[in-house]
C-alpha cells in the first residue's frame, strides 16, 4: 500500500470516528438541553431545579462526563448528579423509552381539516374518551394491591406483605396476584395483632396509600396529607408560576373496626420508599402505639404521576410536595423513617413476631393462609449455581448479589429482583423479561443487558 493510500485510509477512519463521536455528543447535548428545560419548569423546588440544571450543563460543556459511556450509562450519570444535588431519590433519567407524541404532526393534520371535519372528529373523540373512562372505572373500581403472603401465624398474629401501592390495571392480565384491601382486612379481623411487611414496597399512588391507611385511622374522612404542585413558565420574558394545593382524606366508606384495638407492627428496609414510607408515617401518627421494626428508609417525600417521555429522554421529575399540616407541615423528603427497633431487614420479621407474641397467649401451631407465596420452580438449579460468582458485582445502575442459593438483581438500589436461570448467562424475573450477561473473548463477564416488560432495553458495563 503506497503512502497516499495509507494516509487516505487513516484520514477516512479518523473522520468516521470523529463523525460518530460528534453524533453521540449531539444526542447528549440535546438530552441535556431538553431535560434542563423540563426540570426548570416542573421540579418541585425552583432553586434546586436551577442548581441541578446549572451543574449538569456545566459538566457537559466542560467535558466532565466520560465520553466512552454509552447512552444508558450517560443517563445514569446524569441521574446520580441530579440526586446528589437535590437529595431526591425519586429522580430518574434514561434515554427515551417510548416514542413521544408528535404534537407538531398532529396539529398539522388538524389544521388541514375543514370545520365540519373538525367537529365530527371532536364528537367522535369525546364519545370514545367517555366510553374508555366508563370501562376504566368499571375495571379498576376495586382497591386491589399486589401482595406477597397474607397469613395468620401461630399465636393468632396476622401478617400481610404489601408489595406496592399501585392501582388496579386496566389490563386484567396485569392484575394477577392482586386482592382487595377489604378481603385482606376481613381475613385478619380476629387476630390479636398485625404485622405489615413493607420491606420490598417502593411505593405507588398517594391516594392508594390513603385507602390502605384508612383501615388504621380513628375515623373516616380523616385528614391524610396535603399535596402542593408548582409549574413555572415564561410569559413575554417574565417567569410566572402556577400552583395548586390539595388535601387528601382517608376513605369515607372503609370499616376501620376491622383493625380496631390491634397492636400494629410495620417492617421496613432500605428499599421501603415513597408511598410506603408515607403509609408507615401515617399509621404511626394515627396509632402511636405502632412499632416500626427494620432499617432506616431513604426519604422519598416528593411525588409525581409517572415518567415523561421526550424525544431525547425519559425521566421521573417530582413536581409534588407532600406535607402534613397536622404536624407543622412535616415532609419526609430526605428524612425517611427511623424505626423504633433498628435492625437488619432480614431479622425484622422474627423480632416483630417475638414482640407480638409477648402480648398474647400462644394458640395453635398451624399457619393459615389467605395468599401463599409459591416458591419459583427451577429444574436443574444446581447446574447454574457454579456460574453465579461470575455475575456478582457492580454494573453501575445494577448490583448483582447472592443470598443463600439465590441470585438477585438490585436495580437502581430499590428494586430487588430474584433472577431465575434459563440458560447460562440468561435469566428471567417477575418484573423483567430477561437479564443477559455478556462476556469478552476471555470469557469474563463484562456487561449486563436488561429487557424490561415494556420492551425497553438497557445495557451497563461492569465497574
Amino acid at each position: 500500500m503506497n503512502h497516499f493510500l495509507k494516509l487516505f485510509c487513516v484520514t477516512g477512519l479518523t473522520l468516521l470516528c470523529f463523525k460518530a463521536k460528534s453524533q453521540a455528543d449531539t444526542v447528549r447535548l440535546k438530552m441535556i438541553q431538553s431535560l434542563t428545560k423540563y426540570i426548570k419548569s416542573h421540579y418541585v423546588s425552583a432553586d434546586i431545579a436551577k442548581k441541578m440544571c446549572d451543574t449538569i450543563s456545566w459538566k457537559f460543556s466542560n467535558r466532565k462526563y466520560d465520553p466512552t459511556l454509552n447512552l444508558d450509562e450517560f443517563a445514569f450519570e446524569i441521574t446520580k448528579d441530579l440526586r446528589r444535588i437535590s437529595n431526591d431519590k425519586h429522580i430518574s433519567v434514561t434515554r427515551p423509552i417510548y416514542k413521544p407524541f408528535d404534537e407538531e404532526a398532529y396539529n398539522s393534520k388538524f389544521d388541514r381539516m375543514t370545520d365540519k371535519q373538525r367537529k365530527k372528529y371532536y364528537v367522535k373523540s369525546q364519545k370514545e374518551w367517555q366510553k374508555f373512562k366508563a370501562e376504566y372505572k368499571k375495571r379498576t373500581m376495586d382497591d386491589m394491591f399486589t401482595y406477597g403472603e397474607v397469613k395468620i401465624l401461630p399465636g393468632n398474629i396476622g401478617y400481610v406483605e404489601v408489595k406496592d401501592f399501585g392501582s388496579t390495571s386496566y389490563d386484567k392480565r396485569q392484575n394477577k396476584g392482586r386482592i382487595s384491601i377489604e378481603s385482606v382486612m376481613r381475613f385478619l379481623k380476629n387476630t390479636n395483632s398485625i404485622i405489615i411487611d413493607l420491606r420490598d414496597n417502593q411505593g405507588g399512588f398517594i391516594k392508594q396509600a390513603a385507602k390502605f391507611c384508612s383501615y388504621f385511622s380513628p375515623k373516616t374522612s380523616n385528614y391524610f396529607i396535603t399535596t402542593e404542585w408548582h409549574f413555572r413558565y415564561d410569559s413575554s420574558g417574565i417567569e410566572k408560576e402556577m400552583s395548586d394545593v390539595n388535601k387528601i382524606l382517608t376513605s369515607d366508606r372503609i370499616d376501620n373496626s376491622l383493625t380496631n384495638s390491634k397492636t400494629i407492627y410495620i417492617l421496613t428496609s432500605q428499599r421501603t420508599f415513597s408511598a410506603a414510607e408515607l403509609s408507615t408515617y401515617k399509621i404511626k401518627r394515627f396509632n402511636p402505639a405502632t412499632t416500626v421494626v427494620g432499617e432506616k428508609t431513604k426519604g422519598g417525600g416528593n411525588g409525581h404521576s409517572g415518567g415523561t417521555t421526550d424525544k431525547y429522554f425519559t425521566a421521573i421529575i417530582p413536581y409534588l410536595k407532600a406535607y402534613d399540616e397536622n404536624n407543622s407541615n412535616y415532609n419526609l423528603e430526605a428524612k425517611g423513617i427511623t424505626p423504633d427497633n433498628v435492625t437488619l431487614s432480614d431479622s425484622s420479621l422474627a423480632i416483630a413476631y417475638k414482640l407480638a407474641l409477648k402480648e398474647t397467649v400462644p394458640t395453635g401451631t398451624k399457619v393459615r393462609y389467605l395468599k401463599k407465596q409459591n416458591a419459583p420452580i427451577n429444574a436443574g438449579l444446581n447446574n447454574f449455581q457454579k456460574f453465579y460468582p461470575d455475575y456478582l458485582g457492580d454494573f453501575r445502575k445494577i448490583q448483582i448479589i447472592k443470598e443463600g442459593d439465590s441470585l438477585f438483581m438490585l436495580y437502581d438500589t430499590f428494586n430487588k429482583i430474584l433472577l431465575l436461570p434459563e440458560t447460562i448467562d440468561y435469566f428471567t424475573g417477575n418484573i423483567i423479561q430477561y437479564v443477559k450477561f455478556l462476556r469478552d473473548n476471555n470469557g469474563r463477564v463484562t456487561s449486563i443487558q436488561i429487557r424490561h416488560t415494556n420492551e425497553f432495553m438497557e445495557e451497563f458495563r461492569r465497574q
